[in-house]
């Protein structure tokens, strides 16, 4: 990727994906668009369901989510890329070069503020506990971003359909991402992950990021891990 917003060196490759191995079909790594947003809200519903509970977020959570993963589209396009089979967004990975400037440009674009109202006016479905909640484990990740170093390049999420987990597909556009915080000058690149997702921690250790620390939110622990751009990079075929 490139910081015009020109998606470059994106990996195309052919996978067996059904589950009788016999259908090779070609998975496509393409720059998001505003028509991907739901179908990447709905990855993130399936992909994140014990957090969602947590908040106790209503059935309008989807709507919600679209609305963050579109701030985070207007401010930086090319963070944002998905993986499609066919003309299904199986896969997405979001990321940004400077978290700080997506916030301010979030703000100045008046995202914020229309998210703002839509929430106050009941049409994301969070009643004012789950709220609290919600602002209470954002502002643990404001204070844990200070910590062990306020490195503001990071990968900010990334999910697989569970249908389609296994063909390395996280991992192809867990590569995309570095190689875009890369392109943005990116010295060091910092991440978050709880400690039990495994699966995540093995893909982050695999390109080079060691824990530095943790801070903890209502639903527990984060562990913060790091990564110089020199590391080197696994490969990702």
């Amino acid at each position: 990727m490139t910081q015009n917003g020109n998606a470059t060196n994106l990996p195309q490759r052919t996978a067996l994906l059904t589950r009788g191995g016999r259908d090779a079909r070609v998975i496509k790594y393409r720059q998001a668009s505003a028509e991907d947003l739901p179908a990447i809200a709905r990855l993130f519903v399936v992909s994140f369901a014990d957090s969602l509970h947590h908040a106790s977020v209503g059935a309008k959570a989807a709507k919600a989510i679209a609305d963050a993963f579109g701030l985070a589209l207007s401010a930086e396009p090319e963070g944002l890329i998905v993986a499609e089979v066919g003309s299904e967004v199986v896969g997405y990975a979001l990321a940004t070069g400077d978290a700080k400037r997506m916030r301010r440009k979030g703000f100045w674009q008046g995202r914020w503020l229309r998210m703002l109202w839509r929430l106050l006016t009941g049409r994301y479905g969070v009643g004012w506990r789950t709220l609290r909640a919600v602002s209470a484990d954002k502002m643990a990740f404001l204070r844990g971003a200070r910590l062990h170093g306020a490195h503001q390049a990071r990968p900010l999420s990334l999910a697989v359909h569970p249908a389609y987990r296994g063909q390395g597909i996280g991992r192809q556009l867990f590569a995309a991402s570095l190689e875009y915080l890369r392109t943005c000058g990116a010295q060091t690149i910092r991440l978050e992950v709880r400690p039990d997702n495994v699966p995540a921690r093995s893909l982050y250790e695999s390109f080079g990021f060691c824990v530095r620390g943790s801070y903890e939110d209502s639903q527990g622990e984060w562990l913060v891990m790091t990564c110089k751009t020199e590391s080197p990079e696994p490969e990702v075929a």
